[in-house]
């Protein structure tokens, strides 16, 4: 929360309970998202007394600023109170974020509010809670400018002008034929910089960028990055437009996939929550499948050392010195190389046809890093007296290289696999990798080690 945000905590909750219609004019200058918080951090009914007092379109865009979890809990609390404000600040969300709302209630609460709302409204909501999750279709808002691309520039200002209310954004307007076909896109500079008879279709640009309703949240992230987009159109397959996406939604669902990477990177399931909103119970099932996939994959490090134990190597003793140096390395090589593999992939800069270039790429960092984390092994093995011979120095620093090597073709070659296989790359968590890279590199240090010394 703003400092200035907190300090005004206090004097919301008594206006709240001794003058609640001071409150609008003790919060008109604030935010929207300063409001949200100020709502998030009064108790339930506080927070539910607020938003019926605002202003319906205030009320709509505090509510919009909500963390998901808290939203549609305040939300059902005001619909079961107040039904008939909670249905006149749907009205007044745009669609897309309403459409989210509605489709995260309860089943008879929905229906109930579904029954309230205008037919149209209805219609609408209806049509965009079909679209599968995080899609296109489930992202796009109904309420953008389409006009005729036979419009003048001067009728096609006033449309705007009298629609400009009821829309997400009027900087852009989509040029449509009589079925709604999605012609081209004119700004709303070009429309007032034309000559007032000068029709859309003179001064629209008809390369037009759009996406399918069923294309993926990603796929239009990296669409509206790459053409510094204000706003994408999403079609049919008839390329009749359906509807726009927004920056500020996709800058969501940037958010939503750096985190969800993130979490996958250390083995965690994503939540669908913020962190502090997050039952303990959640944060339990979130961790708890890949904490048992990690203990499994460590217990062959187990396996390795209990192998080598049994063998003849009079050296054992000493070699077992170093071995959490040995581990460490190789896991720290496996994760730094899938981190940068997985990112890679995630921001459109590696394709599979570059796969080979990847492995060869990382087999000559992997030959150099090796190098010089070998020599600081070498110094490591100097130091002390009873390591200090040139068959240990040798294993220590062949180990070393090959290890290293080793963990960077792992760390890119299994997200590349799983890329191949249809599969998120970021299932790749660098500490499974890491697990992984460990296994190699004991084998590696104790066959190594058998051909060196006595």
């Amino acid at each position: 929360m703003e400092t200035t945000t907190r300090l005004l905590l206090p004097e919301v909750k008594d206006a709240l309970h001794s003058d609640p219609e001071s409150l609008v004019e003790l919060t008109e200058e604030l935010h929207p998202a300063d409001l949200a918080d100020l709502v998030e951090a009064l108790d339930p009914d506080d927070a539910r007394q607020m938003l019926a007092i605002l202003p319906v379109e205030v009320a709509a865009d505090v509510l919009e600023h909500c963390e998901d979890a808290q939203q549609v809990e305040l939300f059902a609390q005001l619909a079961d109170a107040r039904l008939g404000t909670a249905v006149a600040i749907v009205d007044a969300m745009v669609s897309d974020d309403r459409a989210d709302l509605i489709a995260e209630l309860a089943d008879d609460l929905r229906s109930k509010l579904l029954a309230n709302v205008d037919d149209e409204e209805s219609r609408d909501i209806r049509q965009l809670m079909a679209y599968p999750e995080d899609s296109a279709g489930s992202l796009m808002t109904t309420d953008y400018v389409a006009l005729p691309a036979s419009t003048a520039a001067s009728d096609a200002i006033d449309m705007v002008r009298q629609d400009a209310e009821e829309m997400e954004t009027i900087y852009q307007a989509y040029a449509v034929d009589i079925n709604g076909t999605l012609l081209g896109v004119v700004s709303l500079r070009d429309l007032v910089t034309s000559p007032a008879d000068k029709s859309i279709d003179a001064v629209m640009n008809p390369n037009v960028v759009s996406v399918p309703a069923e294309a993926d949240q990603e796929e239009v992230a990296r669409l509206i990055a790459k053409y510094d987009l204000l706003a994408l159109p999403v079609v049919d397959r008839n390329h009749r437009i359906l509807g726009i996406i927004t920056v500020d939604d996709v800058i969501d669902v940037l958010q939503e996939e750096a985190t969800e990477d993130i979490h996958s990177l250390g083995a965690v399931d994503p939540l669908e929550d913020r962190y502090i909103d997050t039952p303990m119970w959640d944060l339990v099932k979130a961790r708890a499948p890949w904490l048992i996939v990690l203990f499994v994959a460590v217990y062959g490090t187990k396996e390795v050392l209990a192998h080598y134990s049994e063998s003849n190597i009079e050296s054992l003793a000493m070699l077992m010195w170093f071995v959490p140096l040995v581990i460490s390395v190789g896991g720290n090589s496996g994760s730094q190389s899938a981190t940068l593999i997985i990112r890679a992939f995630a921001v459109g800069g590696l394709e599979m046809n570059h796969a080979g270039r990847v492995l060869m790429r990382e087999l000559v960092v992997g030959l150099k890093l090796g190098v010089i984390v070998g020599l600081a092994g070498v110094g490591a093995v100097l130091l002390d007296a009873e390591t200090r011979n040139l068959a240990m120095v040798l294993t220590m620093s062949l180990s070393v290289v090959a290890i290293v090597t080793v963990g960077g073709l792992l760390g890119s070659g299994v997200p590349m696999i799983l890329r191949r296989l249809g599969i998120d790359p970021a299932v790749a968590s660098t500490p499974f990798i890491a697990s992984m890279v460990d296994v190699a590199g004991l084998v590696i240090y104790f066959e190594i080690a058998k051909a060196l010394l006595p």
